[in-house]
Formats: C-alpha cells, structure tokens, sequence
C-alpha cells in the first residue's frame, strides 16, 4: 500500500507557491515596465542581434571597427 507523507507533502506545496509568488512578482514587473514604455510613447524596441545571429557582412564591420588601424 503507498504512503503518503503529509509534512512532506505541505511543504512541497509550500514551496511551490512561494516559486509561483516570485514568478507572479517578476512578470508585475514585466507588465509595469513595459506599460511605462507604452506611456512613454513607445511602439517598438530595436533589440541589438544576438551573437549567434549576426551576418558576416555585420560581423566583418564590427571587426574593421574594433580592429587597430594602422597610420
């Protein structure tokens, strides 16, 4: 027959509520931050490109321009 722990049992509940209260708390924080963008007249947000996703020709300009050039 199975067992059931029940302290074990509350406080896995326990813990999982507090993750989920962080977890509410962090996307309060995501809606408030992007509603002051929004009131703050903001429509869109260029992002920089993701260093996985950079194309040789972007990736041969930021060479030339982190690169010594020589006199």
């Amino acid at each position: 027959m199975p067992i059931v722990n029940i302290a074990d049992n509350i406080q896995q509940a326990e813990k999982q509520i507090e993750q989920l209260t962080q977890e509410l708390f962090r996307m309060q924080g995501i809606l408030q931050t992007f509603r002051g963008f929004k009131a703050g007249g903001l429509e869109t947000i260029d992002l920089p490109n993701s260093p996985n996703q950079t194309s040789t020709e972007e990736s041969a300009e930021d060479l030339e321009s982190i690169q010594e050039k020589p006199e």
